[in-house]
C-alpha cells in the first residue's frame, strides 16, 4: 500500500462557520476501502470530482470534528511531479446527490504527491481557526480536479483498491459524460473503492457544530432558478446574483430557548446590500422553493421578520452577541417548549441582472429549537 504523508493545506476556501474545536481523542482512520491494490484511474477532466460517502460512525459521536483527510494518489509509471488540484470538498449528504446537503467545506489547492496517501491536516482549518464540524451522516468527501489526466501522457490521479467496490459509497461528479452530475462510481465501471479516509474527534462534551439544516438550494439540485439555465449558484447557495455568487444563510450557536446563542449568518451578497432575515413555520413547496424575483422563496407559513441590516463586504450577522440585536428566539417568539422554524435571507440586488426585479433570496435554513 502507498506510504502515508501528512501535509497542511496551504490555502482553503471554507464555506462554513467558525466553530470551536473540540478537545477529544482522535479516532480513525474511517474508510470504505479494504484492499491493498493501487490501481490508478486517469479518467478525469478538470472540474470533475471523485470521493467517498462516509457513514456508519456511531451516532453518539456526533457532532464530529474532522481532523485529517487522506487521499491516495498515483500514476501508471510512478515518479510524476507533484500537482496542485482544485479543492478537497465536503458535502452534507451522500448519493444520489451529495450536494443536496450543501457544500459544507472547501479546502483549496491541495498538493498531491505521486506514490503516497496524501494526508491533509484540516484541524481548526475552518474560517477563523474554527473546527471542521459535521453534524450528521452520511456526508461525502471528494477531490475536485484542476488538472485533466484522461489523455496521453496519462497524469497522476486518485487510486482504487482493486478489491471490489462497495455500492453507494464511491462517487464521481462527471462533466458531460454520459451526463453531467453525480454518479455511483460502480455504475461507471470503477471496480474498487476509492482510497480515501478521514480521522475525527467525537463529541465528548466540546460542543460546536452548525445547528440546523440547509435546504432549498439554487445550485440546480432542486427547483430551477428564474433565469436558468445559467443562474445556478454554487453548491449550498441560493440562486446567483449580479456578483456571480448565490446568497447563503447558515447558523452557529445553541438552539435552546432557555440558553439561546444562535447567530444567523448571511454571506455572498452584493457588497453593501440591504438584507432582511425572516422566519417561518413551514418550508415552501416541500423544501424545494418557488420562483420569486431573482431567486427562490423557501419559507412559508406564519412569517416573522427577524430584522433588517446593510451588509458589509457582502455579509452580515444577526442574533446572540451582536450589539443591538435581540435573541433570535425572542424576536421569533419561539415557545418555551421549542419547535422547528425556517429561516431565509432576502436582499436587494438592483443591478441589471436576470428578471426586472431588484431583489434575491438566499437558500433556506431549518432550526429545531429545544426548551
Amino acid at each position: 500500500m502507498f506510504a502515508p504523508r501528512t501535509l497542511v493545506l496551504p490555502a482553503l476556501l471554507a464555506l462554513a462557520l467558525p466553530l470551536r474545536a473540540q478537545t477529544c481523542p482522535e479516532l480513525g482512520p474511517i474508510q470504505v476501502y479494504s484492499g491493498a491494490g493501487t490501481v490508478t484511474c486517469p479518467c478525469f477532466v478538470a472540474g470533475e470530482e471523485a470521493g467517498t460517502v462516509f457513514t456508519g460512525i456511531p451516532v453518539g459521536d456526533y457532532p464530529i470534528e474532522i481532523t485529517k483527510i487522506g487521499i491516495a494518489w498515483g500514476s501508471q509509471s510512478g515518479g510524476a511531479l507533484p500537482t496542485i488540484e482544485d479543492a478537497i470538498e465536503i458535502y452534507g449528504a451522500g448519493l444520489p446527490n451529495p450536494s443536496s446537503g450543501g457544500l459544507l467545506y472547501s479546502f483549496a489547492a491541495p498538493q498531491m504527491t505521486d506514490g503516497f496517501v496524501n494526508e491533509f491536516n484540516v484541524e481548526n482549518q475552518a474560517p477563523g481557526g474554527g473546527a471542521v464540524v459535521i453534524n450528521a451522516q452520511p456526508f461525502t468527501v471528494t477531490l475536485k480536479f484542476y488538472n485533466s489526466n484522461n489523455s496521453p501522457p496519462y497524469g497522476p490521479s486518485v487510486i482504487e483498491d482493486s478489491n471490489g467496490i462497495t455500492p453507494g459509497r464511491n462517487v464521481v461528479r462527471a462533466i458531460g459524460f454520459p451526463f453531467s452530475g453525480w454518479y455511483d462510481a460502480q455504475s461507471l465501471g470503477v471496480s474498487g473503492d476509492w482510497v480515501f479516509y478521514i480521522k475525527y474527534k467525537a463529541n465528548c462534551g466540546g460542543g460546536g457544530g452548525n445547528p440546523g439544516t440547509a435546504y432549498c438550494f439554487g445550485d440546480g439540485s432542486g427547483n430551477v432558478c428564474p433565469c436558468d439555465p445559467g443562474q445556478a449558484g454554487q453548491p449550498g447557495q441560493g440562486c446567483s446574483n449580479s456578483t456571480g455568487q448565490g446568497g447563503r444563510i447558515e447558523a452557529s450557536g445553541t438552539p435552546s430557548v432557555a440558553n439561546d446563542s444562535i447567530v444567523l449568518h448571511l454571506s455572498h451578497l452584493p457588497a453593501t446590500a440591504a438584507a432582511i432575515i425572516f422566519q417561518g413555520t413551514l418550508q415552501q413547496n416541500g423544501g424545494q422553493g418557488s420562483q420569486l424575483n431573482d431567486g427562490l422563496l423557501c419559507v412559508n407559513g406564519s412569517v416573522i421578520r427577524i430584522g433588517t441590516k446593510n451588509s458589509t463586504a457582502g455579509a452580515s450577522d444577526w442574533g446572540f452577541g451582536i450589539p443591538g440585536d435581540p435573541l433570535i428566539s425572542v424576536r421569533g417568539a419561539i415557545p418555551a417548549v421549542g419547535g422547528t422554524r425556517q429561516y431565509q435571507g432576502w436582499y436587494r440586488n438592483s443591478a441589471v441582472f436576470c428578471t426586472p426585479a431588484t431583489s434575491n433570496y438566499t437558500n433556506g435554513w431549518s432550526i429545531t429549537w429545544t426548551p
